[in-house]
């Protein structure tokens, strides 16, 4: 059985693929536990398995060298093969345009290469909104043309609400654009300001995806550009992004299921959860 596992900023997620299949994910945050805790403890415990034995990691982390090397000295003990994805100039078909490749995030290169085998021949645009909101576009030959980044959800006010001590962001609040008290005030702000972010800079980009002819240079066909949201607060901006988005809830487990794929058949088929 291969673990797939994916280290965000605040919270671990898993899955475990075994014979085609992938299992629903987990999560936990770091409330209690730091990643790197959460992570060996759970190859520990699947380690010794008699029935579900883990022979596989394949890990993607946004926590740094550090923490990959304490997995991959904790893999190496208890005798598991492990993969941990970093950004590459280019690999799985997807052109890195960084001119340091390895400074791009692995999460947003994984999700290059998620959209580039699950979305063939199409330009897109991979909206992953965490503790920071990625916006990356990509075009239908998987060459990547950059991206941008903003302040997360939680972060797009917290500058304003420490310097007002008495602003609070209480989970009673709603988002309206006619808020009238100053905790919707500042929840909807936060809200609409971001959505309105990323609504015009993929719309943005989208433009430019549209000017593209086919890469190959055999057609003049402009590729309709298909817009993926993932991450974190995903199920919070959805309703009020543009309606032609859509939301991913474990796109970056459908990329680890796509690596363990390759690595196991060299092939790519459309990923399958198990129920």
């Amino acid at each position: 059985m291969i673990l797939l596992a994916d280290a965000g900023n605040s919270r671990l997620k898993w899955a475990f693929y075994s014979a085609g299949k992938r299992s629903k994910q987990f999560a936990q945050d770091y409330s209690q536990d730091s990643a790197d805790i959460l992570l060996i403890n759970l190859l520990t415990k699947t380690a010794t398995s008699s029935d579900h034995a883990i022979v596989k990691l394949i890990l993607v982390s946004v926590l740094g060298e550090d923490f990959a090397k304490k997995i991959e000295d904790s893999c190496q003990k208890l005798k598991i093969k492990q993969y941990i994805i970093r950004s590459q100039t280019k690999s799985y078909g997807v052109s890195n345009a960084y001119i340091e490749p390895s400074r791009l995030g692995a999460d947003r290169f994984l999700g290059m290469i998620t959209a580039h085998h699950l979305i063939p021949n199409r330009h897109c645009i991979i909206i992953s909104c965490g503790t920071a909101v990625t916006i990356d576009a990509l075009t239908a030959e998987g060459k990547h043309l950059g991206g941008l980044i903003l302040p997360g959800l939680a972060q797009f006010s917290n500058q304003l609400i420490q310097k007002a001590s008495l602003l609070t962001l209480e989970n009673t609040t709603k988002i309206s654009l006619f808020a009238n008290n100053t905790a919707d005030a500042l929840a909807s702000g936060r809200v609409y300001g971001l959505v309105e972010a990323i609504n015009g800079i993929s719309s943005r980009m989208e433009v430019e995806l549209l000017k593209m002819n086919d890469l190959r240079g055999k057609s003049k066909i402009m590729y309709p550009v298909k817009i993926i949201l993932c991450g974190g607060d995903a199920n919070i901006l959805q309703p009020y992004l543009n309606q032609s988005t859509q939301r991913e809830d474990d796109w970056l487990m459908q990329g680890l299921q796509l690596i363990a794929e390759f690595s196991t058949s060299k092939s790519i088929t459309k990923p399958s959860v198990a129920e």
